[in-house]
């Protein structure tokens, strides 16, 4: 359009500079995204526009890992760091099918396994879809994002919608070429040398990533009581409120042996009705060894309304036109599973619960039907808790059954809406 050209030159054909060069300025700007990364890798350079309007929390937890602006979690020791993250990441799983293009990368420990320390919710825009060329959140489920991003090539994948948070488009031809690259190298075979940040509007200029509520990491206070044989307990101080989580690492040598203590986890949820529960001691370990060195955290996750246990709790999954409920017994460990099918119909029969955990932002585990169910005999269920009232909280799952296959043993069956009780 003529209001885009510059004026004509005056003064015997000189021409006004200075506008000339503001001109070509605003030209070089992008005109879908003014917050711009700039991912530089072993195979060349990736340029990403940042959907921060869209999913500003995952644009906000990405750049300030990159910068190491907010504490997070050494996956090897448990320590709580401040470091940036993505800088000598490798793309850890490529998969470079025709129908299926995705880079993954951002674990912290190389491999599928690792994280922040921190989970948080999904957002989902309907402009931001999986279309070929997009930088999304990988998950394990509704509402467990961390650190882990990937890179989708030239494919459409909508099974994807819905399910991971995009949060970047790689628009320009030469970033898409070193997707492409990185893609066909396979795993392991491309490292992120360089993460950097352009704003080049006011918009992005006002944009701040440490204010989008995203979760706080922690080193957790208190002190230690050690009983030598018996049990080393973490007194809590402060005490641990909902949506918290706290995890603890051990050494013995101070050098290459940290593991995490899974008995040692906990999440403190929500309460039942408007009860506020606070914690205020959890066991480490059984402190047999000689001697034991820790690291110790608490994530606070805002927002958070998912429970810490299921117990006396009824949980509803709707399935399409079909619904599960399941009412769990006073120990959790199985109750009353009631099937209404598509036409009405209802079958009432027991389950098992298998491998329950919980944290900030979703709740999982795995049921088992028993022999004579209608449905499917083991079910893995995934549920992201998004809002509650004093006597509901309600979500999203997305649920598997078992199916046999060493190659592909949980096949999914539904991605719906749920509740649970409180």
């Amino acid at each position: 359009m003529n209001e885009d050209l510059p004026p004509r030159p005056e003064h015997g054909g000189i021409p006004c500079v200075p506008r000339l060069i503001l001109l070509l300025s605003t030209l070089a700007i992008p005109a879908h995204a003014a917050l711009l990364a700039h991912v530089e890798t072993t195979r060349g350079p990736i340029t990403v526009e940042l959907q921060f309007t869209k999913a500003p929390r995952a644009v906000a937890n990405f750049m300030t890992l990159a910068e190491g602006t907010r504490p997070r979690l050494d996956g090897n020791t448990g320590a709580v760091i401040r470091s940036p993250l993505y800088v000598g990441e490798r793309f850890f799983r490529v998969l470079d099918e025709a129908a299926f293009k995705i880079a993954q990368t951002g674990s912290g420990t190389g491999n599928n396994s690792g994280g922040p320390g921190f989970t948080f919710k999904d957002e989902f825009d309907p402009t931001l879809t999986h279309v070929p060329y997009v930088l999304s959140m990988a998950n394990s489920g509704p509402n467990t994002n961390g650190s882990q991003i990937f890179f989708t090539g030239n494919a459409t994948m909508p099974s994807l919608d819905k399910v991971h948070t995009v949060f970047g488009l790689v628009t320009d031809p030469t970033s898409r070429a070193v997707v492409d690259a990185i893609h066909l190298a396979g795993n392991d075979a491309t490292t992120i040398t360089g993460v950097t940040f352009e704003r080049t509007d006011p918009g992005a200029v006002a944009f701040d990533p440490l204010a989008q509520n995203l979760p706080t990491l922690a080193p957790a206070g208190g002190s230690l009581l050690v009983q030598r044989g018996s049990h080393a307990i973490w007194n809590l101080e402060p005490l641990m409120n909902p949506g918290q989580v706290f995890r603890a690492y051990r050494s013995t040598t101070l050098k290459d042996d940290w593991e995490e203590l899974p008995g040692a986890y906990r999440h403190l949820g929500v309460g039942t009705g408007l009860l506020t529960p606070v914690l205020l001691q959890t066991p480490l370990d059984d402190a047999s060894n000689p001697r034991a060195f820790y690291h110790l955290s608490v994530a606070t996750h805002p927002g958070s309304v998912a429970p810490s246990h299921l117990i006396n709790r009824t949980m509803t999954l709707q399935v399409g036109a079909e619904s599960l409920e399941y009412a769990f017994n006073a120990d959790q460990s199985g109750g009353s599973t009631t099937y209404t099918n598509s036409s009405g119909s209802v079958s009432v029969f027991p389950f098992t619960t298998f491998d329950f955990s919980t944290g900030g932002h979703d709740v999982t585990l795995i049921v088992d039907h028993g022999t004579t169910s209608p449905i499917q005999r083991y079910v893995l269920v995934k549920f992201g808790c998004d809002s509650a009232t004093s006597s509901t909280i309600s979500g999203r799952h997305a649920s598997s059954y078992y199916t046999y296959n060493p190659l592909n043993p949980w096949q999914q069956f539904a991605a719906d809406t749920g509740t649970i009780t409180r």
